[in-house]
């Protein structure tokens, strides 16, 4: 069995002259990302590997979560496939992962969270919402193996939620 978080960006900021890649958080986003980072480390198992788009407000969802839950921030691996990526491209980072790690989470972007998340683990839902996290139990041995309706949704939560 592997573990999966999937996390959405938390709110970024739309006013100002920035391209889409550069947006940072906006206040609420860097309220809701510490919220999420402290349920995570409180609720969930350890992370063995943080994988992130390398857009700003991932980038800084992604180091308030790692802060949070205590893993260090050299450590995130940042992978341009997850900016405003389809659900076949989280399959191919996720299938190229090290069978050693049980505990992955990767921080991206909608819609392809929500996309991805219903399609592993055969769930209808219909928007992941910024700083919305899904966690799922995967029923594989090696992340090679990894495939739609292979999870098992165990934890869902919003900052609303809290």
């Amino acid at each position: 069995m592997k573990l999966l978080t999937l996390v959405r960006h938390a709110k970024s900021d739309w006013d100002n002259d920035l391209s889409d890649f550069d947006r940072p958080l906006n206040e609420r986003g860097m309220n809701d990302a510490p919220k999420i980072g402290d349920f995570i480390a409180k609720n969930l198992p350890k992370v063995d590997l943080i994988i992130s788009s390398p857009a700003v407000r991932a980038e800084q969802t992604a180091l308030t979560i790692a802060e949070k839950i205590g893993y260090p921030e050299n450590k995130i691996e940042f992978v341009d496939e997850l900016y405003l990526c389809s659900t076949s491209e989280y399959f191919e980072v996720l299938m190229e992962q090290n069978l050693k790690l049980k505990h992955i989470m990767i921080v991206s972007h909608n819609p392809g969270t929500t996309g991805f998340l219903n399609m592993v683990a055969n769930e209808n839902i219909d928007n992941v919402p910024t700083s919305g996290v899904a966690h799922i139990e995967l029923d594989i041995y090696k992340w090679e193996d990894i495939e739609p309706g292979c999870g098992v949704l165990k934890e869902f939560i919003t900052p609303k939620t809290l």
